[in-house]
């Protein structure tokens, strides 16, 4: 699809001004834009995912729960889609003026970019590694830039668009989250009525040919078995029998991933916080086993991932819920942009393969920045 000019979508960028909940949204090889916005001020917010059952609207949720980082419901108030439609009806909320709204200040005693700390606590997911707490553990890292005068989130948001039509683009802002923008390839759960479907996904190798010919090493199959053997057996803990397909590969822009897609039937769709609680985190963003994994990294990653890692998307099992992990994503700062990767790193792991990884996982993200 031919999205407007990029400069069209600046007109987003007064909703985040102007302090709105809001979340915009393109699903994953569709051309609909889709916008849900809340209109009362006042942020939902809940203390576990359990309480998302018989909810709806955008959910935003983080990697860990806790008062500074809540699970997030955006009320669908607005709901609208269509590019053309949305643009239309910002225009017309006259949002020019700014309504003494400042983007959150940028938390800069927290410096995650630079090799030599990654070194550091690379070496020390290693060391847990070979003690067997741990079969795997994901470590992540930020790499801040200058956000710049002329930056536009909503031209981003379009440019992604327009970049990625296998992944799920969106930007959304609540006074409590701040803003995020972000192009996720992993869906977490979608569906409607009774039908159901999971992702598991990892394994991460840079797309130089054709998807036919990309050949997997141990290490890369090894992780995805991890993942996809976790989401088998958690649904088996809630009564969920599930069927998948071969593992395939796939493209999500610069990257090749490692696929498998497990479908099952919810009786209670109202119902999807517990399936939510017992899949999240799962082990292609935090490791196996869960709590173990949790717990460490939580203990030695050495910064606070805040809703990078958790999942975000709409929430509605009365028609239909789409959620993806929160992967290849920005937070907007006042005068910054923090920008998220990770990898799954298994005992067989390299140190310089983790991290050149990881560099790549963020050039998907910065190829989006659009200064207008």
């Amino acid at each position: 699809m031919e999205f407007s000019k990029h400069t069209e979508y600046n007109i987003l960028d007064s909703l985040i001004d102007n302090n709105i909940h809001f979340a915009l949204y393109r699903l994953p090889k569709t051309n609909t834009i889709n916008l849900i916005m809340q209109k009362s001020d006042i942020t939902q917010t809940f203390s576990n995912l359990s309480e998302l059952n018989g909810k709806n609207g955008f959910t935003i949720v983080p990697y860990q729960i806790t008062g500074s980082t809540p699970v997030i419901l955006i009320k669908p108030d607005v709901i609208l889609n269509n590019e053309q439609n949305i643009l239309d009806y910002i225009k017309k909320l006259d949002l020019h003026q700014k309504n003494g709204y400042r983007p959150a200040s940028y938390p800069d005693k927290e410096d995650c970019n630079s090799f030599e700390r990654y070194c550091k606590v690379y070496d020390l997911f290693q060391e847990e590694l070979e003690s067997g707490k741990c079969t795997k553990l994901v470590l992540s890292r930020t790499f801040d830039i200058d956000k710049g005068d002329r930056f536009s989130a909503g031209a981003s948001f379009a440019k992604a668009c327009s970049k990625y039509p296998n992944s799920f683009i969106y930007l959304c802002h609540t006074p409590i989250s701040g803003t995020w923008l972000g192009c996720s390839p992993e869906r977490l759960i979608s569906g409607q009525d009774n039908q159901w479907i999971t992702d598991a996904l990892a394994g991460t190798q840079k797309a130089e040919s054709d998807i036919a010919s990309a050949v997997w090493d141990d290490k890369n199959k090894l992780e995805q078995q991890i993942v996809a053997d976790y989401m088998h057996q958690q649904l088996q803990k809630a009564g969920i029998t599930s069927s998948h397909n071969n593992v395939e590969t796939i493209q999500a822009g610069n990257l090749l991933h490692l696929r498998s897609e497990f479908s099952f039937h919810l009786d209670n769709p109202s119902q999807i916080g517990h399936v939510l609680d017992l899949l999240h985190p799962s082990p292609a963003i935090n490791g196996f086993p869960k709590e173990e994994a949790f717990n460490f990294i939580l203990d030695n990653e050495g910064y606070n991932r805040s809703y990078y890692s958790g999942f975000i998307g709409n929430l509605n099992t009365e028609e239909r819920t789409d959620l993806y992990v929160n992967l290849r994503c920005m937070q907007i700062f006042d005068n910054k942009l923090r920008l998220y990767a990770g990898g799954g790193i298994l005992p067989s792991s390299d140190l310089f393969s983790e991290w050149k990884e990881t560099e790549n996982k963020l050039q998907t993200i910065i190829s989006i920045i659009e200064n207008i």
